[in-house]
């Protein structure tokens, strides 16, 4: 398994990742946001949880990455795969390598232990994208996939996949049957009403659990369109909220 160890100076987007350095209502919501994700799938065996928007640029990544970033403070054996072959972003915020990945796992081109990544710092692993396919729909609907979760189930205790937009194309909802519930990301006087009914409908359809909403960029008043069951803000004007379990009816 690499080791990866970055130098680099502190960028704006590190102001976004979850560290002991982060300002105390930042990692308040990411705790409430970790002890929800606990309760909603209880158990000792390993949990896979997708995370998702309805559209582009609501946080998913960022979301994604820090919690299992959350995760990681609680010495959890953690793995985050950046399964959007189409436009990833896990490397880039990251500061790791981009390639090999996800997809060059599945096609055989790389093994395991050459394509994850282990940032000690954090104590999580990574498995960025890899190699952009022309087809990435086939590639995470394939039995490749399957059963490299189920290999990946034997070794971590929480895998967090960031996953492209519901409405732009069918690679998150494909996953459905072989992750335990999926996360929402929506972003307070963006992510309009009828997308998220839409995303919804589209999971329903697959028969996919939704463990709740991730707020995202809201006020303290909780926003024009949604309000959250737990809801903070820090200076940075990017606030989370977490909402409660269901199951798509």
């Amino acid at each position: 398994m690499a080791i990866f160890s970055s130098k680099k100076k502190q960028t704006e987007q590190d102001t976004f990742l979850l560290s002991k350095d982060s300002p105390f209502l930042m990692q308040e919501a990411y705790k409430a946001l970790r002890t929800n994700v606990q309760f909603s799938l209880p158990g000792n065996d390993c949990k896979c949880i997708a995370v998702t928007s309805a559209e582009r640029a609501d946080g998913k990544s960022t979301t994604a990455i820090n919690l299992a970033l959350a995760f990681g403070q609680l010495d959890k054996r953690v793995l985050l795969i950046d399964g959007d072959l189409r436009l990833p972003t896990v490397a880039k915020k990251m500061g790791i390598k981009k390639e090999p990945g996800l997809s060059d796992l599945l096609v055989g081109e790389a093994t395991a232990e050459q394509a994850v990544q282990t940032r000690k710092k954090d104590n999580i692993s990574i498995l960025a994208a890899g190699k952009l396919p022309p087809d990435p729909t086939w590639l995470l609907e394939s039995k490749q996939m399957k059963e490299l979760l189920e290999c990946f189930r034997g070794e971590y205790d929480y895998i967090f996949i960031d996953l492209p937009p519901v409405l732009t194309v069918t690679d998150a909802v494909i996953l459905s049957h072989v992750v335990d519930g999926f996360l929402l990301v929506v972003q307070n006087e963006r992510t309009e009403h009828k997308a998220v009914t839409a995303m919804l409908d589209q999971l329903r359809l697959a028969n996919a659990k939704v463990l709740g909403f991730v707020y995202t960029q809201a006020d303290l008043t909780g926003g024009k369109r949604y309000s959250s069951r737990y809801h903070y803000k820090y200076k940075y004007g990017y606030s989370y909220g977490y909402g409660s379990q269901r199951k798509v009816q």
